[in-house]
């Protein structure tokens, strides 16, 4: 990415620092991995077992499931949840509901997990989630404020879902300034484009709407 100068952010080639005006205080964005310290301490065999299931959990979910089911019995973390949650994504729809809605109650203040239910609950028409699960806050400086560093995928899958929360509550303004924040971070962001896709459908997209819903 290019070095951008903007009013409320610079972006840089792997980290980008964002001024929030809300607080005054920045963070940065990185594309290096950030390792739940919770994922860290398992056993390195454990470990190495979840990185080879999350490599196949969406091209193979019938082999990686019972094994991630195995895995999370031992340690119920986020992160082998959200794995699960994709492999269920593959085969049965309702049971990857049910593995969002469990890890939500379990890890409520995990930011993926967050995120993954809010989803759930705007796919399900329930906007009046979206406030209770974070808290009314929708920057991630605020709601993780001794945090001074996130991941690219933190920040995208934040701002993608309140875009979204912002679009379904007739909030177009702020849903469009969010959409240009996430343009600018990560252009090519799966989350980026399914916002621009929503906020902005080309003539196709609108026609295949409306022959399709």
């Amino acid at each position: 990415m290019s070095k951008k100068t903007r009013s409320n952010s610079r972006a840089k080639a792997t980290t980008s620092s964002y001024q929030h005006s809300v607080d005054n205080e920045s963070y940065e964005l990185t594309s290096a991995p950030i390792l739940d310290q919770r994922f860290r301490n398992l056993p390195q065999t454990a470990q190495d077992e979840f990185n080879h299931l999350s490599a196949i959990a969406e091209i193979n979910p019938s082999e990686a499931i019972p094994r991630l089911l195995q895995l999370l019995q031992q340690y119920p973390l986020p992160l082998i949840y959200s794995c699960l949650a994709i492999a269920y994504g593959r085969v049965d729809p309702e049971k990857q509901k049910a593995v969002i809605r469990e890890n939500y109650k379990k890890n409520t203040k995990n930011l993926f997990a967050r995120c993954n239910y809010a989803r759930l609950c705007l796919a399900e028409n329930n906007t009046d989630a979206i406030p209770v699960i974070f808290a009314n806050h929708y920057e991630l400086k605020t709601l993780y404020p001794k945090r001074v560093q996130f991941h690219i995928t933190e920040y995208t899958a934040l701002t993608s879902v309140i875009c979204e929360y912002y679009f379904m509550i007739n909030e177009p303004e702020q849903a469009k300034a969010l959409l240009s924040k996430l343009q600018e971070a990560a252009p090519e962001s799966s989350e980026t484009l399914r916002m621009k896709e929503l906020l902005q459908p080309t003539l196709w997209q609108r026609i295949s709407k409306k022959l399709f819903d």
